[in-house]
């Protein structure tokens, strides 16, 4: 169940086109979920994706696709977690994060954010200040460990 919620907040959030639903639906057959929309879904093709059977599958397991609050909250925890990991930079993570209008933050994400900052020119720092650029990257690593540590978003 966990992997369909993430592939939920995920597509809504952008990061699986409709062409993609097909494969993941298969994937989830193959992880064990099961249910008829899943079925018709995984035995689309990526030209024939239908994004309205999406939301149909979710039914069948109890839910619906996160609104924007919770997925803008799961893309944080989905950032912080891949920098502490060591998947993303904290560059790559600034962008990601700027890119995108947050709202309805718990503590540990405001802190995560305000970490990242909101108009630190990181590149820039990091050739002409790599003092400072160092400092903001232990911050923003501190900020993302404590966020790691707390509850990833559900509904």
């Amino acid at each position: 169940m966990e992997q369909l919620l993430t592939l939920a907040w995920q597509y809504r959030a952008g990061l699986v086109p409709n062409e993609e639903l097909p494969i993941a639906a298969a994937h989830l057959l193959v992880a064990g979920l099961d249910s008829p929309a899943l079925r018709e879904l995984a035995g689309l093709s990526r030209s024939d994706s239908n994004a309205e059977l999406f939301p149909v599958v979710l039914g069948e397991f109890g839910t619906a696709l996160p609104d924007q609050d919770i997925t803008e909250c799961c893309v944080l925890h989905h950032v912080a977690d891949r920098l502490v990991a060591g998947a993303m930079t904290p560059s790559q993570v600034a962008a990601e994060v700027w890119r995108r209008l947050f709202a309805g933050w718990t503590e540990a994400e405001r802190d995560f954010v305000d970490a990242v900052g909101y108009e630190y020119h990181v590149d820039l720092i990091a050739a002409e200040r790599p003092e400072a650029f160092r400092v903001w990257e232990k911050a923003l690593r501190s900020a993302a460990e404590r966020l790691c540590r707390t509850p990833f978003p559900t509904w």
